[in-house]
């Protein structure tokens, strides 16, 4: 399945309802913040105090009343019914005139951008890597060029514009040394309240690539001296040893699972507030392992296992297949205690990086997959969600049932 990291990201923010849905969200959330889909943030606040915000690819966007995925069209879960709406406004769209939100192929018509769309001020703004900044209303009407650097894009080999980050009104954007006009990389800062264009390493002598921000700094790398980490305006750049990141993270907290070499698998969780990494060994998981899910009290992940399962046709000739995972899903507290399986099905394998816990339902991509007739066999690929009983453990998983 093609991730829409930037569909969904501003998806995430949507305070309105698909067609004849029940009402919105009173609270918006962003997907832009923690790195985990259960804590949205609003990049509306400059200083979230002990809050890590980033902008990171996933598969869901977890809002108060909903869920947003894309698979071939946009949908949202709703939590109030255990079902699937197309996320589009309009009740008469056929989702095919090239400008319907919930069809992925309209991409290039409505404007979206992979992995540079935000949701700012109740405006959706995007980049398009070649110096504009195009903004447009949450139903994809009212679009304007909010800022256009008018680049010689012949002259230019590749796009001017490289890697963004937003917080507060502010869109950091790294323009690469290859289009600025010294031959140097800078780091400029959109303002959409005021439609200002700053180039802060021009301002200031200094420049970051933006990563994320902690506590109203941003953080960042620069090929000299290395990973720095700086106030929002770039004034006063202090170098650091290393820039600790990963997919997921709590408050203040990046995390990940890893294996060592001696076999014993460990949570390694950076602590931006302290500045100092800690561990945790967890007893009985000898495997590395992908984290898929992070609530207040628990890690979710599976285990990284190359299983061999048979032969598949792959454009007209047979290939073996090998499973990633072998279809359990876990659970452990955030200090590495209380391992347990919640899900366990051989005949099942996780395609995706990322899950939602939703009250007692969990929100997976995955499939059902065996052989059959000496070939492999998979069904009820896509979103899958399973309610977790009262002894945490995971009953089944089914398809999210779609209302057309």
């Amino acid at each position: 399945m093609k991730k829409l990291f930037a569909l969904l990201l501003a998806f995430s923010c949507l305070f309105l309802t698909a067609c004849n849905q029940n009402p919105a969200d009173s609270t918006t959330g962003t997907g832009t913040g923690t790195g985990n889909p259960q804590n949205p943030v609003t990049p509306n606040e400059l200083e979230l105090k002990d809050t890590i915000v980033s902008n990171i690819t996933r598969d869901f966007i977890d809002l108060p009343s909903r869920v947003v995925y894309e698979q071939g069209m946009v949908y949202y879960y709703s939590k109030a019914d255990g079902k699937a709406y197309v996320y589009c406004f309009d009740p008469l769209c056929e989702h095919n005139d090239g400008y319907c939100l919930a069809n992925p192929s309209n991409m290039e018509t409505i404007g979206f951008s992979f992995g540079y769309t935000f949701f700012i001020n109740n405006r959706f703004y995007y980049h398009t890597g070649f110096g504009q900044i195009i903004s447009f209303a949450f139903d994809g009407t009212d679009k304007k060029i909010e800022y256009d650097a008018e680049y010689d894009n012949d002259a230019i080999f590749g796009n001017p514009w490289g890697h963004c980050m937003a917080v507060g009104p502010y869109i950091y954007i790294d323009l690469r040394s290859y289009a600025s006009e010294d031959g140097k990389a800078h780091t400029l800062r959109f303002n959409v309240e005021t439609g200002e264009m700053e180039d802060l390493t021009e301002k200031t002598g200094n420049y970051i690539s933006p990563s994320y921000f902690y506590n109203g700094m941003l953080y960042g790398y620069n090929s000299t001296p290395g990973y720095l980490k700086s106030d929002l305006n770039l004034n006063s750049c202090e170098e650091i040893e290393q820039l600790y990141s990963s997919r997921f993270s709590s408050g203040s907290r990046f995390l990940r699972i890893v294996c060592e070499q001696d076999g014993i698998a460990k949570i390694s969780a950076y602590n931006m507030q302290t500045e100092a990494l800690e561990t945790y060994e967890i007893p009985g998981l000898e495997k590395s392992s992908n984290i898929i899910c992070v609530d207040d009290e628990h890690i979710y992940f599976y285990q990284k296992e190359i299983i061999y399962l048979g032969d598949r046709w792959y454009k007209d000739e047979l290939k073996p297949y090998n499973k990633t995972n072998n279809g359990s899903i876990y659970r452990i507290n955030l200090d590495g205690t209380g391992l347990v399986c919640i899900y366990e099905e051989d005949e099942f394998e996780i395609t995706g990086q990322e899950a939602v816990i939703a009250g007692d339902k969990i929100l997976i991509e995955g499939h059902n997959i065996r052989i059959r007739d000496n070939q492999v066999e998979t069904w009820d690929s896509g979103v899958l969600v399973g309610t977790i009983g009262a002894d945490g453990k995971i009953d089944e998983l089914k398809p999210v049932e779609v209302v057309e």
